[in-house]
């Protein structure tokens, strides 16, 4: 069974996500801590956080340049390894200047030096991020054989989970009231215990061969090898459902938490726990889905993948009425099904973006992923910031304007079910191997089981 892992992948497996679960811890400092802190006891702008803070994901560029060129990089070598230890130091430097750079700008929101500053202090952590990601993700598909790599990436992301879920958890218990005056130190503390555990994965993680054969891709140069991508009907609609399923979720990442203290009147500690609560339920779902996913098929992942749309339109539904009249259970209830539906979405996601990976051009495919992702991301986020600021004016209530992002949400979900519906994987195939002239039969098998080629 797909989900039945290879003891020898195994390792690598938990080396990758180690390496994600570092990132986590650094995340959850950003999204659920200094971004409350600055619109809720700050009283800093949204609309100009949610702006500030979504230039990581515009980052998102770097990561499939560095696929590209990890691409073309000798796979007998180290060839995904400088890019994720490279991306994780970037990242990790920039990580203590956030408080600071926080506390300058809640003072001096009308600042232009400290704006532009926040901007390049996002920008140069989301391209750590975003190059570590693609070449975790390459890496993932160089080392685990295709009927294997969807429940391999399927455990990095729950590795990933549990970084948010540790890190909201460390948090919460450090910070048990509205303590703003640690927040410097705290961020010590994480970028420290992100910093060894990101040393302790990347030892060994490419030492080995291969396992799978990788041949190299025929065409040279990234724009040929889009253009590849862009021909196939199939590629589009995949990325189009891609980038659509993350857009309407992440209307709320950065205003969740805020929602949290001036809607539902809970302290530092208490929204920190949300994140605590959404991915508990990511948690169940990625246990259940991952359990029930007997065959890498076109047939669960579409099952998931939909069942995933659906409860997360109603998630969405009940965070919506517990906007308009607030109500903590309803509200707590929301992110729970909203968690779960998430989980459901990660397994599906997985599983069919694997099927679709090719060792020859996983760099660049994976970059493209995390390309389409971080854009979507970010224009999501941005979206939530303008639906918020317009249910206020509209409204004229904070209620309002929240429970009409929630909304917009959920309707955006229910959009995306149809979407999903026209997603073939074996013409994807088909288009892909006469756009980027490469031999599917090639991939995703152990090179002992290849058939030797006479020179």
């Amino acid at each position: 069974m797909a989900n039945n892992l290879n003891p020898r992948y195994s390792t690598i497996i938990l080396k990758l996500g180690m390496i994600r679960f570092a990132t986590s811890l650094l995340v959850v400092l950003l999204t659920n801590v200094l971004n409350r802190i600055l619109i809720v006891e700050f009283h800093t702008p949204a609309t100009l956080i949610v702006f500030i803070f979504a230039f990581q994901h515009l980052a998102t560029p770097s990561g499939l340049v560095a696929g590209y060129f990890s691409d073309k990089l000798n796979p007998k070598w180290r060839r995904r390894t400088p890019f994720i230890l490279g991306g994780m130091l970037l990242s990790l430097a920039v990580m203590p200047l956030f408080p600071f750079w926080g506390m300058a700008f809640a003072a001096q929101p009308d600042s232009r030096y400290l704006f532009w500053s926040g901007v390049a202090l996002f920008f140069l952590f989301g391209t750590g991020t975003t190059v570590s990601a693609t070449a975790i993700n390459a890496l993932l598909v160089d080392q685990v054989p295709e009927n294997e790599r969807g429940a391999g990436m399927a455990l990095v992301w729950i590795l990933t989970l549990a970084g948010f879920i540790i890190g909201s958890g460390f948090f919460h218990y450090l910070f048990p009231g509205d303590q703003i005056n640690r927040l410097e130190l705290i961020f010590w503390i994480f970028t420290g215990l992100a910093l060894a555990i990101t040393l302790v994965g990347i030892i060994g993680i490419e030492g080995r061969p291969a396992a799978v054969a990788t041949t190299p891709l025929r065409l040279d140069g990234i724009g040929k090898i889009l253009k590849g991508f862009g021909q196939s009907k199939q590629a589009l609609l995949f990325f189009a459902f891609l980038a659509a399923t993350i857009f309407f979720p992440a209307m709320q990442i950065f205003i969740l938490t805020p929602f949290g203290g001036e809607i539902l009147k809970l302290s530092v500690g208490e929204t920190a726990k949300f994140g605590m609560y959404t991915s508990y339920g990511t948690l169940l779902g990625m246990i259940i889905a991952f359990c029930g996913q007997k065959k890498p098929t076109a047939l669960m992942d579409n099952f998931w993948l939909g069942a995933a749309l659906a409860i997360g339109a109603v998630a969405f539904g009940l965070l919506s009425l517990s906007a308009w009249q607030p109500h903590v259970f309803l509200g707590q209830a929301g992110m729970w099904i909203f968690g779960f539906s998430k989980g459901l979405y990660n397994v599906g996601i997985s599983f069919l973006t694997m099927r679709l990976a090719h060792s020859a051009c996983s760099g660049v495919f994976m970059g493209l992923w995390n390309l389409i992702s971080g854009l979507a991301l970010a224009m999501g986020e941005m979206t939530g910031g303008f639906f918020l600021h317009l249910g206020e004016r509209l409204f004229g209530t904070m209620g309002a304007a929240y429970g009409t992002v929630f909304l917009v949400v959920s309707l955006g979900l229910l959009g995306c079910l149809l979407l999903l519906t026209f997603i073939n994987v074996e013409a994807y195939r088909r288009e892909i191997a006469a756009g980027l002239d490469i031999n599917l039969a090639s991939d995703g098998n152990p090179p002992e089981l290849l058939p030797i080629q006479d020179n």
